[in-house]
């Protein structure tokens, strides 16, 4: 990583080097699936975006597989590099690889033998069971190139490509509207149509990066390996706890869509679909903040550059807080006419998704210190604390709120759980993030003194 100056070159320039595409990249594919939900509220209906919503807490948890995996190879090939260790470091990422087919092909094809049994646990009545396996099957059938780019784009950063993120990102999206209209529109698929269209150009993006491993432009490139349980098991750990955050943020959804399902009915549930297409655009934004510290903080623990880790850690926060300040402004005051591009013109939905959003938008003040806590905590091979900082935001205090709030505030307390996680995860992650600093500073001065 040389050329990009983190053996002795500013952070603050490097890391809006990694942040900059990354948070474009993502926010491309916010876009992408906001345009896929609008293509499924105006052309199949609120019961398509119901069944959506119904279908992603399954699928996010086997992304979330994907992201322990992918995560976890990461911070260790990271660490081999910072220490020198080029080939180490691409014998790691072709592990990873390995590990990633193998492991999603098996979960994906035993989901396919019990997709009934799983969509009506998920929550789906009757009526709405065809519409969710419809969504699921293909999605499950091309469940390995579904996830492609979180492996290509996870292992592009690492491998000083960070730029190439927003090429994925742009292809999936492109592609991804192309086939939206073709298969819904034209061919008349309905939601079979949009999960196709996912699946195909995620496996178009994941494809554009591929080149980069086998060409001699990245750090990282692909080795042949041998089994090695040891460094899998290294992997799943140190990727456990971004599989944490999105199983707990699967699970809230779960409850969510269980208890708007009893308190509000289907039209919540369309409702809470919308929000969430919304709240992508924050979450993804902080999400590739968070993704472009890791392989920096990661580098530098590996060379013991403590100045660096807290000038990447400074610098992150503040662009954080800043992306959050501002969508809170934009989705507060300037939501409506984003909303009514899903609702095609209904009136009770329009109504309860901006009351729900009204609530929603305080979290994003709060929200991107737990994030960048959590990725921080990753970085520098301490799974635990992050996971443990995951699962509280996402998952431990979103339950408590669910289950009492609505109680005092009627249904206005569902949509009040998650800001209220945000603001009391954020005294327990600002805790650990300064005292897990000052442990790493603490061992650095003890091994130079040594």
């Amino acid at each position: 990583m040389k050329n990009l100056s983190l053996e002795n070159g500013c952070v603050k320039k490097v890391f809006f080097k990694f942040a900059i595409p990354s948070i474009a990249g993502l926010l491309i594919v916010s876009i992408q699936i906001m345009i896929d939900g609008m293509f499924i509220g105006n052309i199949v209906g609120p019961r398509g975006l119901a069944a959506v919503n119904l279908a992603m807490p399954y699928m996010n948890t086997i992304m979330s597989i994907v992201m322990m995996i992918s995560a976890g190879g990461a911070v260790l090939s990271s660490i081999s590099l910072g220490k020198n260790q080029k080939q180490r470091a691409g014998e790691i990422a072709t592990f990873t690889l390995v590990s990633y087919l193998i492991i999603v092909g098996v979960i994906s094809m035993g989901s396919l033998l019990f997709l009934d049994k799983i969509i009506l646990f998920l929550g789906a009545d009757a009526g709405l069971l065809p519409l969710v396996k419809a969504y699921m099957k293909p999605l499950l059938l091309l469940c390995i190139v579904l996830n492609l780019p979180i492996y290509t784009e996870t292992f592009a950063r690492v491998g000083e490509k960070p730029n190439s993120v927003f090429l994925s990102g742009f292809v999936c999206c492109l592609s991804n509207i192309i086939m939206d209209y073709l298969f819904i529109v034209k061919f008349g698929w309905g939601i079979s149509g949009a999960a196709y269209a996912t699946a195909i150009a995620n496996l178009l993006g994941g494809l554009t990066l591929f080149g980069y491993f086998f060409n001699g432009k990245s750090q990282i490139q692909f080795y042949k390996v041998k089994q090695d349980f040891k460094l899998l098991k290294n992997i799943l750990y140190n990727g456990s706890s971004e599989m944490l955050t999105v199983v707990s943020t699967s699970v809230a959804a779960f409850l969510f869509n269980r208890i708007i399902m009893k308190e509000i009915g289907e039209i919540g549930i369309s409702a809470l679909t919308i929000v969430f297409y919304v709240n992508t655009i924050v979450n993804i934004s902080l999400y590739g903040l968070a993704q472009a510290l890791q392989p920096i903080i990661s580098y530098n623990l590996g060379a013991k550059r403590i100045q660096k880790i807290y000038d990447v850690l400074k610098v992150s926060l503040i662009t954080g807080g800043s992306i959050g300040i501002t969508f809170f402004v934009l989705m507060k005051f300037y939501s409506a006419p984003l909303v009514n591009m899903f609702t095609d013109g209904n009136a009770s939905l329009t109504s309860l998704t901006n009351e729900a959003i009204a609530y929603f938008v305080f979290a994003y003040i709060f929200s991107f210190i737990n994030i960048i806590s959590s990725s921080f905590h990753t970085a520098i091979e301490k799974p635990l604390e992050s996971a443990s900082i995951a699962c509280l935001r996402s998952l431990i205090f979103v339950g408590i709120f669910l289950f009492t709030l609505p109680s005092i505030f009627g249904a206005k307390g569902i949509w009040m759980a998650i800001p209220m996680a945000e603001v009391t995860c954020l005294i327990i992650s600002t805790f650990m993030m300064m005292k897990s600093f000052k442990k790493i500073e603490n061992n650095m001065q003890l091994a130079v003194i040594n």
